[in-house]
């Protein structure tokens, strides 16, 4: 699998500008899917059943016992790490914002005896090898510099046997695959000579979109488990997940239909090629 290599001139500088874009972007929380009430986060139209599909999933997958500790690589604000650090016995937060976890320590969730938030730049956690028993890395990949140096980073503080899981968004499935023939074709018909955008090959960094988008890279299926294969963790389960960009009409005028959204999971269930997410269970090697 092809990665970006970068000299470490332009990653630092490309380190500050993605920086400066999240604590500017997820200050107030990810307004699409949540927003923060009298100090608890509520999700919204948009992010309702997309969220409690992932809440309920992540915390059948990870298993959490009242002997784990557990680190959530990406965590934001919270959403998740709070109500799985319940289970555990410790919980880290690791985010590269500030701010997020500045807020996550205001909610009225928050307990300082079960979770602790850590600052660090996630492709170096400041953490000992074969520290953690179970880990949770949910929708941080798409965002980061160097993918493959996050999972190893989390496959190394893992303890042999270790769980992990991934989620991330796919882009690479039938249905784009679909939607680029049919620009291919309108294009032809209508603007003939016309070139497309270039587009990145599925799991490669586009340095185009740092600063510009929150998702600098896009996924398919079969890239992403090879990836995980590679850096040494062996796939357990593999979950479709369905849509829930707000940026989409159909998607923003069907997600918070509780009867479209079942649908819809339901087929992402089947074959993860028809939905727009991804969950992996995972064990370290």
């Amino acid at each position: 699998m092809a990665t970006t290599t970068l000299d470490p001139q332009t990653k630092r500088a490309l380190q500050e500008k993605l920086r400066q874009f999240y604590e500017r972007e997820l200050t107030d929380g990810q307004r699409a899917y949540f927003r923060v009430r009298d100090g608890q986060l509520q999700p919204t139209r948009m992010g309702q059943h997309w969220l409690a599909e992932h809440q309920r999933v992540f915390a059948e997958l990870l298993q959490l016992s009242a002997s784990d500790l557990f680190l959530d690589v990406g965590c934001g604000e919270g959403f998740y790490t709070m109500p799985l650090s319940n289970a555990a016995r410790f919980s880290i937060g690791a985010d590269l914002s500030w701010s997020v976890l500045q807020l996550l320590r205001s909610l009225r969730a928050y307990n300082s005896k079960k979770l602790a938030p850590c600052v660090t730049d996630v492709e170096h956690l400041p953490f000992a090898s074969e520290t953690f028993d179970k880990a949770l890395c949910s929708h941080l990949l798409e965002h980061v510099l160097d993918d493959h140096t996050v999972v190893s980073e989390i496959q190394r503080v893992l303890k042999p046997r270790g769980r992990a899981v991934f989620a991330i968004p796919l882009k690479y499935t039938t249905p784009y695959r679909v939607l680029r023939g049919v620009e291919h074709i309108g294009r032809a018909l209508l603007r003939p000579g016309k070139q497309a955008a270039p587009v990145a090959p599925p799991g490669e960094l586009d340095v185009r979109l740092i600063g510009r988008q929150a998702h600098i890279r896009h996924y398919s299926v079969s890239i992403f488990l090879k990836m995980l294969d590679e850096l040494g963790f062996t796939v357990q389960r593999v979950l479709g997940m369905w849509f829930h960009d707000p940026r989409n009409w159909f998607i923003d005028r069907t997600q918070p239909s509780s009867f479209w959204y079942t649908l819809g999971t339901t087929i992402a269930k089947l074959d993860p090629n028809f939905g727009a997410g991804l969950v992996v269970q995972t064990i370290r090697r």
